[in-house]
């Protein structure tokens, strides 16, 4: 169990005599080889790095994380839609999800709820826009451990319906934060959706701008204000939840492509927003769905580091396991990577994740700052 290992955080940086000259370079994806998984090594069948002579420290415990996190799934109509290469969305992510929940361990505790509500049959009458709008009252699962095999049966007996009323469902996982204060551990929404929220059933439809196509707004029929962006409240409700200390994870299927912009907006309230211009996790295909979600996943199991403070230089740092120097990969196949821009959490991904999780309660992890990380062969 990871439980016994050790940080050993190298707070003076290595001498520059001691630094040979190409290991100063900074560490980007084109000095990577094409497939850095044909050529991966476990630790320890790479060659023992010595600590440098003038890089101390002091040692910090390493610990699983505790974590909660709650899944915010959107079950709306169009989720029933292909993804880019042809399997339905739907079906791609519990697929997705039925792969990367069980990597995550019974410690972590996991709940569930999807949007909108499903109705049910009425005897008289059509339902209104707010009834169509409307998310369930409850959480479908409350967070609890060992939980991934009703999450998948969940998810089995739910079909895609209705729009896409992303506000009000993240309000009800907010609402179920602030109900809970006492939970040990961090806390986590990972918000799943196919298209810009909307439910907007107060603005003026023609005018708005439509997340169905301009057509379906135009009309004069009473249903016509559901499909007007929502997006002031999603992004409201997401930065409630941030500054109450619950980070929220935004993954795009097929279908936002519109709506970027919003998703963006979205992943940076949320304060887990990927690097670059697409700080959502853009997921198009079933295959990069389930790379993107095992990506959002990993960041929340026990192969994620903490440090108390961002080194001076993020590109000069060692992160080794029983002497053994760990790659640093940028695409985030197999090694190490920055969770995000502010440099304080480490993720291991791919083969070395596992590393980590199999390594003996003897074994120590160090990270040497000022020393720069070794690239694969």
């Amino acid at each position: 169990m990871i439980s016994g290992l050790a940080l050993v955080a190298a707070l003076a940086a290595c001498s520059d005599k001691a630094r040979p000259p190409s290991q100063s370079a900074r560490l980007d994806a084109e000095s990577y080889p094409a497939d850095d998984i044909a050529v991966y090594m476990p630790p320890d069948a790479r060659p023992v790095r010595p600590p440098d002579a003038d890089c101390g420290g002091v040692s910090v415990p390493l610990t699983r994380r505790n974590a909660n996190v709650i899944l915010v799934i959107d079950r709306s109509g169009s989720m029933g839609d292909p993804t880019t290469d042809g399997m339905p969305k739907w079906e791609a992510l519990r697929a997705a999800l039925q792969a990367v929940l069980p990597r995550l361990g019974d410690d972590l505790s996991i709940g569930l709820t999807f949007f909108p509500a499903v109705l049910p049959p009425r005897d008289a009458g059509p339902y209104a826009p707010e009834d169509v709008c409307s998310v369930p009252r409850f959480l479908a699962l409350e967070p609890r451990p060992a939980q991934v095999p009703l999450i998948l049966d969940r998810f089995s007996t739910t079909l895609p319906g209705g729009p896409t009323p992303t506000a009000l469902s993240l309000r009800l996982v907010r609402e179920w934060y602030q109900a809970h204060p006492d939970l040990q551990g961090d806390r986590y929404v990972i918000l799943a959706t196919d298209g810009g929220p909307n439910c907007n059933i107060t603005a003026d439809n023609t005018t708005c701008r439509c997340t169905g196509g301009a057509g379906l707004c135009a009309s004069m029929n009473t249903f016509a204000r559901i499909n007007c962006l929502d997006a002031g409240p999603a992004i409201a409700e997401v930065q409630m939840l941030a500054a109450m200390n619950v980070r929220t994870y935004v993954i795009g299927l097929n279908g936002t492509q519109d709506f970027a912009d919003v998703l963006n907006s979205m992943a940076d309230a949320g304060g887990r927003p990927r690097l670059g211009n697409t700080r959502f996790y853009n997921a198009a295909s079933a295959t990069e769905l389930l790379n993107e979600l095992g990506a959002v996943t990993q960041a929340l199991s026990d192969c994620t580091l903490r440090l108390e403070s961002a080194p001076v230089d993020p590109n000069l740092v060692d992160v080794r396991l029983d002497g053994h120097s760990l790659y640093r990969d940028v695409r985030r196949m197999n090694g190490w990577d920055w969770s995000d821009d502010t440099h304080r959490e480490i993720v291991f991904h791919g083969p070395t994740c596992d590393d980590i999780r199999m390594a003996s309660g003897g074994s120590r992890l160090v990270a040497a700052f000022g020393c720069p990380a070794p690239t694969p062969p």
